[in-house]
């Protein structure tokens, strides 16, 4: 058996990788509250109040699209879980790759660089906050030559401190 697990990581804090710090897996689904229900039921978790965000992100060939992304986090951590909903139509819309894991989300400090780095691997961006040449703005989705979507996303400004109070139960925004 291959041993993929990171020297030094004992399994507590949060997963790091070379280039950012592991901070949720997001899931796109279909109905957001009967995926809270389903996953509170099945695993005990607690939510995020939803927030509904007006999304104007850019992707490669297409450019800009805006269009209406409802979230919702697990309290517990390190790692939480997202819930994805997009209006019919958007990047995160259900018909547009279906139901399910989407993507892990990661801290970085610098998501120009990281997507720089990544792509020079390899990886693709599928979606950003912006264009490439504004840096991509405060988020990416890129996807690695294995398949993985990794969401690289700021952790400056302010962010981190944000979600944290999300997650104790305040407004995102």
């Amino acid at each position: 058996m291959t041993d993929f697990s990171a020297p030094g990581v004992s399994g507590l804090g949060l997963p790091a990788l070379d280039w950012g710090e592991v901070f949720h897996m997001g899931i796109r689904v279909t109905d957001l509250e009967a995926a809270q229900r389903e996953l509170t039921d099945s695993i005990g978790v607690r939510w995020t109040t939803p927030a509904t965000i007006p999304m104007k992100a850019w992707a490669p060939g297409t450019g800009f699209q805006s269009y209406d992304l409802t979230i919702s986090f697990t309290t517990e951590g390190p790692v939480h879980i997202e819930l994805l909903h997009g209006s019919p139509g958007g990047y995160h819309d259900v018909s547009n790759g279906g139901a399910g894991l989407h993507h892990i989300g990661v801290w970085v400090d610098d998501v120009a660089k990281v997507n720089q780095e990544l792509v020079a691997q390899g990886y693709t961006v599928e979606l950003a906050g912006d264009t490439p040449e504004k840096g991509y703005g405060s988020f990416t989705y890129v996807r690695s030559p294995g398949g993985v979507l990794f969401e690289p996303e700021s952790g400056l400004h302010g962010s981190k401190e944000r979600f944290e109070r999300w997650y104790a139960g305040e407004n995102l925004f």
